[in-house]
């Protein structure tokens, strides 16, 4: 039995449609919730301790010098919101490439599958050297993530050795409302992997049925 490691999306998690739906066609599917999303993320102990950290300078700025002293502290904070939204973004993207190292070292696994933030976190175990094997990225949201966290844009899949790149098989919807496919060509571009391109919306509503989602795996895996 073909096992999969699903890596999901940012609001997604193990039991979303796509990791159902392939266990549905028989496929051995391994998927572990990471701490990405905004009600997770804003659960990261150093996310609420940088917070209480913050109002505990508004308080005492306030203490010291009453509303003028509210009025700066809070002025400042939001001026710093930027950096700390950018932080908090590469520290939940960093956890969650973490999540997934470990369920790699725990089992063997035949596939990687990543869709959206997913798709990014792959594209980083990729990069890494901690995956090496067949892997598919649905719409993956790596040029999103580094802008979000205010990093690098990843290398393209040309920068991987070719062994390794032409088992990569990236699918894209041309409607794609939050990615624009022109991530994945870039992604692609030089390569030896493969970009399917669809008619279809950013979380391949219509074309990511389970038996669709087994027929680019076996695609991968065939490569």
């Amino acid at each position: 039995m073909t096992r999969v490691l699903f890596v999901h999306g940012l609001e997604s998690g193990p039991t979303g449609r796509k990791p159902v739906s392939l266990r549905e066609q028989g496929y051995d599917v391994e998927s572990e919730l990471m701490p990405c999303g905004r009600s997770r993320a804003l659960r990261d102990p150093a996310v609420i301790a940088g917070a209480g950290v913050t109002l505990a300078a508004i308080s005492w700025a306030t203490a010291r010098r009453g509303l003028r002293g509210l009025v700066g502290g809070v002025s400042l904070a939001a001026a710093l919101g930027p950096l700390a939204k950018a932080a908090i973004t590469r520290r939940t993207f960093a956890r969650s490439v973490a999540v997934q190292r470990r369920a790699l070292a725990r089992s063997p696994i035949d596939v990687v599958m990543g869709s959206s933030f997913g798709g990014a976190v792959a594209l980083r175990l990729l990069q890494s050297g901690a995956w090496s094997g067949p892997t598919v990225l649905l719409c993956p949201a790596h040029e999103l993530v580094a802008a979000r966290g205010r990093g690098p844009v990843p290398a393209p899949l040309s920068a991987l050795p070719p062994s390794v790149a032409e088992r990569v098989l990236v699918v894209h919807a041309r409607q794609d409302e939050i990615v624009p496919i022109e991530h994945s060509r870039r992604l692609v571009a030089g390569s030896r992997a493969q970009l399917i391109e669809v008619d279809d919306d950013h979380p391949l509503t219509a074309t990511s049925s389970g038996a669709q989602l087994g027929a680019w795996i076996d695609e991968v895996l065939g490569r």
